[in-house]
């Protein structure tokens, strides 16, 4: 939808939106909930003296808010009771969804022709400096996301390909999920490393070893962490059929453990089966079991201090807990099974090179999550004998304080690029 046909949403229904809204401060509330005012503007609305003078200051805001500004003024004429100004706007709401939503496969897993379409397409980056979604982004509860190398992408394929147990299926598909995701994270700014086929000990030893050769935590604004391999419960397997707690590996990100990550968003996506174990089965008893990880802090200068353990006074002086800043994904919620496509991959992480790659430059992290279950829950399975059964969603554990943008296309420091 081009500028000029959403911004007739507000200009053919202007006097009756001006002259209908009996409780404009509702209405203020309900677009900043949405996100797309932000507190001066709700406030600027709240403190108008007259009710006609609150109606034209909403409109005139949101005509610089870009298109999503139909859409949400329409959610907010239906929570406030404007029914019939929505049904004004229900049209031009219907009409911008219908336009997000256009590069969205037809079914999931995705036809091959719709995925090798998706597979040439490049990350759609913002080209409007001056676009709405932006002036939110100097604000504190926004992760800083700027610089030209955002972070580090750590992704392990444990692919199961030269296994010695017999009960061991080998994960098919895996590559093109590889492929797909390498190039998905490298234009969202990343550098991206790839480990294949580790033991249960390499799997978080040769993380250590990546933390800890990051001589500038400077230039490092995220780290992304991508496991993809077999599964129980909170355990994934090493390529030697040994488990390892997920929070044994994502406490070598930590900010207990990785100071240069303090306050910086920590993201991990698990493609794996988290199935429940198996009467009699008692995984944490022969899982890896792992030694007190030490404490890696960087001087300015670049060198490493290692401490066993932090002193009383630094532990009284810590006042975030180590796994702030975290965001987890999983493929399938816990007790179920996850599923992939030889031809497309897996269903989840599909999903995500999906989403990120059409919407990450106009929306925020857990908006795209949401598209990313909704692609994941409409799945189906050719061989499951119900016929249109639904097999699994995704699921998702945040410890995000702040909101969190890709922000693809956009570099430089912020005050210099956004206005607020």
């Amino acid at each position: 939808m081009d500028d000029m046909e959403w911004k007739k949403a507000f200009r053919v229904n202007r006097v009756a939106i001006v002259t209908g809204i009996a409780n404009p401060n509702a209405v203020a509330d309900c677009l900043f909930s949405s996100g797309i005012f932000t507190d001066v503007m709700r406030d600027a609305v709240q403190q108008e003296p007259e009710t006609d003078c609150k109606s034209r200051l909403i409109l005139d805001i949101l005509d610089k808010r870009g298109s999503r500004s139909v859409k949400c003024l329409y959610t907010a004429f239906l929570q406030t009771s404007n029914g019939d100004l929505a049904d004004l706007l229900e049209p031009y709401a219907k009409n911008i969804e219908s336009t997000e939503n256009l590069n969205d496969p037809k079914a999931w897993p995705p036809a091959i022709d719709e995925q090798a379409a998706m597979t040439k397409h490049r990350v759609f980056k913002i080209k409007d400096k001056e676009s709405p979604l932006l002036h939110d982004y100097s604000k504190i509860d926004v992760y800083k996301m700027h610089g030209e190398k955002r972070g580090k992408v750590f992704m392990i394929n444990n692919t199961f390909s030269h296994t010695k147990h017999p009960e061991t299926q080998k994960r098919e598909g895996t590559s093109v999920d590889v492929q797909n995701l390498t190039e998905l994270f490298q234009q969202l700014h990343f550098e991206v490393v790839l480990k294949t086929d580790l033991n249960a000990e390499e799997m978080v030893k040769c993380l250590e070893k990546e933390r800890d050769s990051i001589t500038d935590w400077n230039k490092i604004e995220c780290v992304v962490l991508i496991l993809m391999s077999h599964g129980k419960g909170e355990y994934i397997f090493g390529d030697d059929n040994i488990p390892v707690k997920l929070t044994d590996i994502t406490a070598v990100f930590d900010s207990y453990h990785c100071k240069g990550l303090d306050e910086k968003p920590r993201l991990v996506f698990v493609q794996a089966c988290r199935e429940v174990e198996t009467p009699g089965e008692q995984l944490s008893k022969v899982c890896l079991k792992m030694e007190k990880q030490k404490l890696q802090s960087h001087t300015p200068g670049g060198q490493d201090q290692v401490d066993a353990e932090p002193s009383k006074d630094e532990q009284i002086s810590q006042v975030k807990h180590p796994a702030a800043d975290f965001l987890i994904v999983y493929a399938t919620p816990a007790g179920t099974l996850s599923s992939s496509s030889i031809d497309t991959g897996s269903w989840f992480l599909n999903a995500v090179v999906w989403t990120f790659k059409y919407h990450a430059k106009h929306e925020e992290l857990h908006h795209l999550l949401l598209r990313v279950n909704r692609l994941v829950a409409k799945g189906k399975d050719p061989d499951v004998l119900v016929v249109g059964k639904k097999l699994t969603v995704s699921e998702v554990k945040s410890n995000l304080r702040k909101k969190f943008y890709f922000f693809p296309g956009v570099y430089g420091d912020s005050p210099h690029l956004f206005k607020d």
